[in-house]
């Protein structure tokens, strides 16, 4: 008797199940978008799909047996599927490699982290993934156990969420992942000094927390860098050359004061060779500091956008962050920044005036930028400029208008726009 298949490839018009008769590595391929648990529920279709699952690239485990309300406690009925179905699946999946290996833990039951570890190292030492994906949600610290290099000769991209991470990573990184090129860091403890990788292109740094030395970045190949709120006293910087980064995102707020630090200059002043920046609550008083002076000028850089940016005294508004600052001071330090940037092209500020009763009583007049040295301020290459600013029921356009002003008087007819934010 012909098989579905065989009708299927035949052009047999009476056959319905064309997507059975799909050649297997295109079925396997169709299944590596589903979880691993539903990957394997798809045996119960027809004998031709039994057993595909073994041989899918990709393996994606969710495990949530968190009981809410009843503090670390676990359901063991929950955690017992979960251990046999994962379990099985590690035992008789039979792929050499895979393309991506994923793991979401929901449980900070400490009784369950040595055999979640087994599974960390299993799919990871076995199958020498591409991608790694290994979350950890729920309150509690996940450690990531030592992987050795060969199992990450392979790996690509990694994503960590809420794991800790000792000097076995740092060291993990420099000399076992030969190819990562991605690498993202959320909420986890970062208990290392450096991250160090010649092939590191993209880096994402996000609500980390870390002891009070300085996390150094030595990668040269970087192309794009997100740092997000620093839950640490003395930050992140780069070092050495970054000759190709292009887009950078800053965001130095740790929830306590905007003031300048020696961390957070030395972040923005070693972004000197990024062509696009967002900095995000990042103070005048940064901006500054004599100390940034000691850095390069902003040669390479096309486009700035600053959000909540320019100010020393910070507040919540009904749940949004909130600023102030002397209007001179802000402008003193948005022109000490664009001074080292004079091939600037497109400028962006968002809620970067707040404006209070004092400065919106302000005309254009006093309001113009000058150079560190007191010298007319030169931009020729910008073009325009962007203004946004939040919608809080009061008419701030005519006065956003006077103050920004004081911003176009030296330059070349830039395109300027206004945008309320609602």
């Amino acid at each position: 008797m012909e098989t579905a298949a065989k009708r299927a490839r035949a052009g047999d018009p009476t056959n319905d199940d064309r997507l059975s008769a799909l050649p297997d590595d295109l079925l396997r391929h169709v299944l590596s978008f589903l979880p691993s648990r539903r990957s394997v529920q798809t045996g119960v279709l027809s004998k031709r799909w039994t057993g595909l699952w073994r041989s899918v690239r990709r393996i994606d485990i969710k495990i949530d047996v968190h009981i809410r309300y009843y503090g670390n406690s676990y359901s063991k009925e929950k955690w017992e599927k979960a251990e046999n179905f994962i379990n099985n699946l590690l035992t008789f999946h039979d792929a050499p490699t895979l393309d991506a290996f994923r793991i979401v833990i929901g449980s900070n039951h400490k009784d369950l982290l040595p055999t979640i570890d087994g599974w960390v190292c299993r799919g990871i030492k076995q199958y020498r993934p591409a991608d790694v994906e290994i979350a950890y949600y729920i309150h509690g610290v996940y450690k990531l156990p030592h992987l050795g290099s060969a199992s990450t000769a392979l790996l690509k991209k990694l994503y960590l969420f809420g794991v800790y991470l000792d000097d076995h990573f740092e060291e993990q990184l420099r000399s076992g992942c030969p190819v990562l090129e991605d690498l993202t860091l959320q909420e986890c403890w970062t208990y290392f000094r450096d991250i160090h990788s010649s092939t590191l292109r993209k880096f994402v740094l996000r609500d980390c927390y870390r002891s009070s030395e300085m996390l150094v970045i030595r990668a040269p190949s970087l192309v794009s860098l997100t740092i997000f709120t620093l839950h640490h006293k003395n930050g992140v910087t780069l070092d050495g050359p970054m000759n190709h980064l292009v887009n950078a995102t800053i965001c130095p707020f740790d929830g306590g004061s905007f003031r300048s630090n020696p961390s957070r200059v030395s972040l923005l002043g070693s972004m000197f060779n990024v062509t696009n920046l967002e900095l995000i609550c990042v103070s005048a008083e940064v901006m500054l500091d004599k100390e940034l002076d000691k850095y390069p000028s902003f040669m390479n850089l096309k486009t700035l956008s600053m959000t909540s940016c320019l100010d020393t005294k910070t507040f919540l508004v009904d749940g949004r962050l909130g600023s102030s600052c002397d209007p001179h001071e802000k402008f003193n330090a948005l022109a000490r920044l664009l001074h080292k940037a004079p091939n600037l092209e497109r400028l962006t500020l968002e809620n970067c005036w707040s404006l209070q009763e004092s400065e919106q009583k302000m005309t254009a007049s006093g309001l113009s930028f000058r150079t560190p040295d007191q010298k007319d301020f030169e931009c020729p290459n910008l073009k325009s400029i962007v203004i946004k600013y939040s919608d809080d029921g009061t008419d701030e356009e005519h006065q956003m208008f006077q103050l920004v002003c004081g911003l176009i008087k030296n330059l070349d007819n830039p395109a300027l726009t206004f945008s309320r934010i609602k």
